[in-house]
C-alpha cells in the first residue's frame, strides 16, 4: 500500500516533468540530480543512520519505499523546482523557496505518519532547516556548474 502511494506520486511528478518544456540543459539536470543524491541520499542518510537520528522500518517493502523516495522522488521534485525557477526573476526564486521547503517537509511528514521511519533523536522542526541547507548547497553548486558550462560552450 505504502509503496503504491509513493510510486503513484513519483509517476505523477515524473510524467508532469517529462511533458513540460525544459528550461535546463540536460547536463544541468544530470548535475543537479547527482548533487542532490550526493548530499541528501548519501551524506544525510549515512549521518542520520550512524548517529541514530532516524529509525528506519525493518520490513523490506518499507525499506524499498524509502530508497525509492530518496533516490527518485525527492531529486525529481528538487530538479523540477530548479527547472521552473530558471525563468523567474531573482526575487521570485526566493519567494517560491518556502513553498519548496514546505513541500519536502510535508513529504517527510507523510513518510513519518506512514511509519516508513521514525524520529529517535531528530526534531521535526530541524527538517525545514535541512531542506533549506540542501536547497542552498544545490543552488550555489548549480550556479558554479552553469558558469563552467557556459565557458565550455563559448
Amino acid at each position: 500500500m505504502v509503496l503504491s502511494i509513493f510510486f503513484s506520486l513519483t509517476m505523477i511528478v515524473g510524467i508532469t516533468y517529462a511533458v513540460t518544456k525544459k528550461n535546463l540543459h540536460i547536463f544541468e539536470i544530470l548535475f543537479l540530480w547527482m548533487i542532490i543524491l550526493i548530499i541528501h541520499h548519501n551524506f544525510v542518510t549515512i549521518t542520520t543512520v550512524n548517529l541514530h537520528l532516524f529509525r528506519f522500518a525493518d520490513r523490506l517493502p518499507f525499506y524499498w519505499t524509502i530508497v525509492f523516495e530518496r533516490v527518485v522522488l525527492i531529486p525529481l521534485l528538487i530538479v523540477y523546482y530548479f527547472d521552473r525557477m530558471v525563468v523567474r526573476r531573482p526575487y521570485q526564486k526566493w519567494v517560491w523557496l518556502p513553498f519548496g521547503i514546505l513541500l519536502l517537509t510535508g513529504l517527510e511528514y507523510l513518510t513519518v505518519n506512514l511509519d516508513l521511519f521514525s524520529y529517535e533523536r531528530w526534531k521535526f522542526w530541524w527538517s525545514p532547516i535541512e531542506w533549506l541547507v540542501l536547497f542552498l548547497l544545490v543552488h550555489y553548486s548549480w550556479l558554479w556548474f552553469r558558469s563552467r558550462l557556459r565557458k565550455e560552450m563559448a
